[in-house]
């Protein structure tokens, strides 16, 4: 499992947004930096993002919680992802060569046409189970627990 400290800035029915708590750095990221994925998220990114996540523990507004997802479901998430999306642009362009237009447009076209329609279907039409997402495993209350990077266990 990969955890994280975060905290639930609202709840709903099985459900917490909860913004990430910044790490700061430790003897496994860099000393000087802290966690340089943190700080390349924080250059494209908004200063704090909502979370949805699973709450079968109750959290309630205001609690410090940690936050773990599986290793294998980040692995799944990444392979749809990027996979999908690839796969249906080189199914465009191939498609769009054995139209017949022996036109380099038809394949780029297809292509284009490939990966929009993989975005979209990732976008809006495929949910994955809720079950294997994020999910509060502790509550600290309402104090921060102490400041450390993510662990992977």
């Amino acid at each position: 499992m990969i955890d994280t400290e975060a905290r639930v800035v609202r709840t709903e029915a099985d459900h917490a947004w909860v913004v990430i708590r910044p790490h700061t750095p430790c003897g496994n990221c860099d000393p000087q930096t802290g966690c340089r994925s943190v700080a390349i998220s924080r250059m494209f990114g908004q200063a704090q993002q909502h979370y949805r996540v699973n709450n079968p523990l109750g959290a309630e507004q205001g609690e410090y919680v940690k936050v773990a997802v599986a290793e294998r479901t980040l692995l799944h998430s990444a392979l749809w992802a990027y996979g999908l999306p690839l796969l249906a642009m080189l199914l465009g362009a191939v498609l769009g060569r054995v139209t017949g237009l022996v036109s380099p447009l038809a394949e780029v076209c297809g292509a284009a046409i490939g990966f929009c329609a993989a975005f979209a279907w990732l976008r809006w039409g495929h949910r994955s189970s809720t079950d294997r997402g994020p999910t509060i495993v502790s509550r600290h209350g309402r104090m921060p627990p102490p400041r450390g990077c993510a662990s992977a266990d």
